[in-house]
């Protein structure tokens, strides 16, 4: 099991209030019953926790569809950029 169906299991469980064993890769959206505003808090929830933005979250869409998607998405992303080094010059400065 992906660390990002782990994170979909447990949004699930705790903010959807499903229960744990209907919580399984095959399961779709619908099945659970989901209505529309639950697949649009839960396309927020994996946004927020996992870095990924789904929103084209369907009903049919099973919980393992829906991992794999969100784990391309974060794949996909470009690496964020490096943060420059503070000058050593200013932090002396800043320091005296």
């Amino acid at each position: 099991m992906s660390d990002t169906f782990t994170v979909l299991r447990d949004c699930l469980v705790t903010e959807f209030d499903v229960p744990a064993d209907r919580v399984e890769p095959g399961a779709t959206l619908a099945s659970l019953e989901l209505d529309s505003l639950a697949l649009v808090e839960l396309s927020l929830l994996v946004e927020e926790r996992i870095g990924a933005t789904v929103s084209d979250i369907r009903p049919e869409s099973t919980l393992g569809d829906l991992a794999a998607h969100a784990d391309a998405v974060r794949a996909a992303a470009p690496a964020p950029a490096p943060v420059p080094a503070a000058s050593t010059t200013l932090a002396s400065s800043a320091v005296s």
